[in-house]
């Protein structure tokens, strides 16, 4: 089978590998039909090593969010030949075939094209951080971050009920603003923005690796208000402990947990919001300009926001 490998940070080569022929119970072997790129995947692609995710240069990596057809199976509930979206075990999705566990994948119910199909993982998982949160309705939100997933934390919000979305980034989403339910916009940097913030009562931080990012949620939001930690950590932060004591505020932070049902709920948002994954996926690639494609999504800029890869 073929897969890409990376020699060195930034470039992809072809290769020709064994195809997997080892299944444990509750694995499948799927072929790859579509994938997207997410921005834990750019590091990697640059030749970061991070010791949460050793899988820099192996054989496939970095994808993990993927559309696929189920070639073999050892899990009930996905028989030969169903077509299921999910996660790729340790972000070996750039192959034809691999193997990742059933309880990460969700079998597709509808006619969803492959591409568009590709969005059900993050907003899966933007669905189960929201599910944690509470009770946005009518309340005022801010959303630190407006790259894909950014964005649709901003739609989902605005759908729960949010009387007004918040969104705030350096890059100009004016143009996207509108389709994914931003009522404010700011375009600068978080500091900038927490010293003439309207007080949140809930932040999403959706950019991650910044202490200072953490501290200006903290300074920005409303007493007693609620921040979301979503962007992937550092290890230890800084934050200032003294304002968020005196403002009574809660902080939470976690990853997606239930695979089955939050993968699931994110096919019916699709369904129930049909012009939302035209909108989020902006660039379509094959697989033989991945090398492109990773370069496209590695830097921010307007106009471009989901980057999705076809394997022909």
């Amino acid at each position: 089978m073929w897969a890409l490998r990376q020699p060195g940070p930034g470039v992809f080569e072809r290769i020709e590998v064994p195809v997997p022929d080892r299944l444990a119970d509750g694995e499948v072997l799927l072929r790859l039909r579509a994938g997207a790129i997410c921005g834990s995947d750019v590091p990697k692609f640059l030749g970061v090593h991070d010791p949460d995710n050793p899988y820099t240069g192996m054989v496939g990596v970095p994808l993990h969010e993927a559309v696929g057809d189920v070639i073999e199976s050892r899990a009930e509930g996905l028989p030969v030949g169903a077509r299921v979206v999910g996660i790729v075990e340790n972000s070996r999705g750039l192959s034809e075939y691999f193997v990742t566990p059933a309880r990460m994948l969700h079998r597709l119910d509808s006619d969803l094209s492959d591409v568009h199909a590709t969005v059900v993982q993050p907003l899966s998982t933007v669905l189960s951080t929201l599910d944690r949160v509470p009770d946005v309705q009518g309340k005022r939100v801010a959303v630190l971050g407006l790259g894909p997933l950014g964005l649709l934390f901003a739609h989902v919000l605005k759908s729960m009920g949010a009387a007004t979305v918040v969104g705030v980034d350096r890059v100009d989403r004016s143009g996207v603003a509108e389709a994914f339910g931003i009522d404010e916009l700011f375009v600068g940097d978080t500091r900038a923005w927490s010293a003439q913030a309207g007080r949140p009562e809930i932040c999403v931080e959706a950019i991650g690796h910044r202490q200072d990012v953490v501290a200006d949620a903290i300074e920005a939001l409303a007493p007693h208000g609620h921040l979301f930690v979503f962007g992937l950590p550092e290890d230890h932060y800084v934050i200032p402990m003294r304002t968020f004591f005196r403002k009574h505020l809660t902080m939470q932070g976690g990853t997606t947990l239930d695979w089955a049902r939050f993968l699931a709920e994110a096919e019916r948002y699709l369904l129930d919001h049909p012009g939302l994954p035209g909108a989020y996926i902006t660039d379509v690639f094959p697989v033989e300009r991945a090398e492109e494609a990773y370069r496209r999504y590695a830097f921010p800029a307007e106009g471009r926001l989901k980057v999705a890869i076809t394997a022909g």
